[in-house]
C-alpha cells in the first residue's frame, strides 16, 4: 500500500473509530456538571459540551487525558491527510492553486483543532473558545476552496465535490450558531440548543470523513496513484 492511500483512504477511517472510542471513554469518566447545575453527575450528552470533558480538575483527569488524546489524534490525522491530498493538485493551474489553498486551510483547522484539545475552559477560556471558532472557519473555508476545486477536476467523482459543499454549508451555519446564537448561559434552552448544534456538527464531521475516504479510494485506483 502505498503512501498516499494510507493518508487518504485507511488512516481516517482508523483514526476517526479511535477518536470516537477515547471521547466515549472520557464520557464514561467525565465527573460530572453542567453550565446551569455543576453538582450534576455524570456527562449529560443535551446539556454537556464536548469540551467539557477537557475541564482540569482532579476529579476530571482521567477525562482529561482522553479528551486531549481524542483532538490530538484527529488534529494530527487531519494535518497528515491534508498534506497528502494536497499532492493531488500538482499541476500549475488556477485549479491546481486553489486545491492547494483549501489543503492549507484543512491543516490549519487540524492545528487549531488540537489546541482545544489542550486549552481547558475552565482555565484558559478565551484561547478555547477563540481556537474552537477558528477551527471551523479554517474548515469551512478548506471545504469551500474544495469544493470548487474538485468540480472542476475531471478525476473526482463530483458527488464527492456535493459531499464537500454541503459540509461546508452546514459547518457555516455553526459559524452563525457560534458568533450570533445565543449564549449558553442565557437559559437551559440556550445551553441545549448550542450543545445539540455541536453533537450535529461533529456527526456531519464524521459522516464527512468516511465519505470522502470512499471518494478518494476511487481515486486513487482509478488513477493508479
Amino acid at each position: 500500500m502505498n503512501r498516499i492511500k494510507f493518508a487518504l483512504v485507511v488512516m481516517p477511517r482508523y483514526s476517526i473509530s479511535v477518536f470516537i472510542f477515547l471521547l466515549l471513554v472520557a464520557v464514561f469518566f467525565y465527573a460530572g456538571g453542567t453550565l446551569h447545575d455543576p453538582g450534576s453527575k455524570g456527562y449529560s450528552f443535551t446539556r454537556n459540551f464536548f469540551s467539557d470533558l477537557g475541564i482540569l480538575s482532579s476529579q476530571n483527569i482521567v477525562s482529561v487525558v482522553l479528551f486531549g488524546m481524542a483532538l490530538l489524534v484527529c488534529g494530527l490525522t487531519f494535518m497528515i491527510y491534508f498534506f497528502y491530498f494536497m499532492k493531488l493538485f500538482n499541476q500549475n493551474t488556477t485549479n491546481s492553486k486553489l486545491g492547494k489553498i483549501g489543503t492549507l486551510f484543512g491543516i490549519l483547522g487540524a492545528i487549531f483543532f488540537i489546541i482545544v484539545g489542550f486549552t481547558p475552559h475552565n482555565y484558559v477560556h478565551d484561547s478555547h473558545v477563540l481556537s474552537v471558532h477558528w477551527a471551523f472557519r479554517c474548515f469551512f473555508l478548506a471545504s469551500s476552496f474544495l469544493t470548487f476545486s474538485i468540480f472542476r477536476d475531471s478525476r473526482f467523482d463530483s458527488r464527492y465535490a456535493y459531499g464537500y459543499l454541503i459540509f461546508a454549508i452546514l459547518i457555516f451555519f455553526y459559524i452563525i450558531v457560534l458568533e450570533f446564537g445565543p449564549s449558553p448561559r442565557e437559559s437551559d434552552f440556550a445551553l441545549v440548543f448550542n450543545v445539540i448544534s455541536q453533537k450535529i456538527i461533529v456527526f456531519v464531521f464524521i459522516l464527512s470523513v468516511l465519505l470522502q475516504s470512499l471518494g478518494n479510494a476511487t481515486l486513487i485506483d482509478n488513477n493508479k496513484l
